[in-house]
């Protein structure tokens, strides 16, 4: 069993379409508020975000991967080695739902095993009606992802009113504290 008060640093990528709000979302979870103005980030970016849960403290060094075709040259170098990874899509537009398989395939051709988390952005932005068929989307989506693919969720976001950023960070650290609890107890 982990010890309570321990800090853990963990590298994670956020990867996704190009204006799928990825930047905005780390910072308005950094900042705990939402800019409107945020910019397109060339190449890659890096953020350092402390998130508390259950009793401890993680240290998420973030790499942001730029979404435009001319920047993914960069990806592979910046995903070895991270513990966990984001992939979002933006849920005004379609296009960037349909490319979560080639994020996907990028991720685990570097880490195979990598733990993937799968968010739809800017809910704020769409009618309840659009919200369901997303989701019977993700449904569709979800039956078709090979067993070796380690998803470990879905979640819909809105950086603008802050709903879903805290689940996004939790889950990953709830399944960070697995890994590490089933490896200690494999040494044991």
């Amino acid at each position: 069993m982990l010890l309570y008060n321990e800090k853990y640093t963990i590298k994670i990528v956020i990867a996704g379409q190009a204006g799928t709000g990825k930047s905005t979302l780390i910072s308005t979870k950094k900042t705990g508020s939402f800019n409107i103005a945020s910019k397109m980030t060339i190449g890659v970016d890096f953020v350092i975000l402390e998130v508390n849960h259950n009793n401890k403290t993680f240290q998420f060094l973030i790499y942001d991967l730029g979404g435009q075709k001319r920047f993914q040259f960069l990806h592979d170098s910046y995903i070895k080695g991270a513990k966990a990874s984001i992939i979002l899509y933006d849920l005004t537009r379609t296009n960037t739902f349909d490319s979560i398989p080639k994020w996907i395939t990028l991720l685990m051709t570097e880490n195979p095993q990598i733990p993937i988390l799968i968010c739809g952005s800017k809910k704020d932005l769409v009618q309840y009606e659009d919200i369901k068929m997303i989701e019977d989307k993700w449904f569709k989506f979800a039956s078709s992802i090979p067993e070796n693919c380690n998803i470990i969720g879905h979640i819909l976001t809105s950086s603008k009113t802050m709903e879903g950023l805290d689940s996004i960070f939790y889950t990953l650290a709830d399944n960070l504290i697995l890994s590490l609890e089933s490896i200690i107890s494999k040494k044991i």
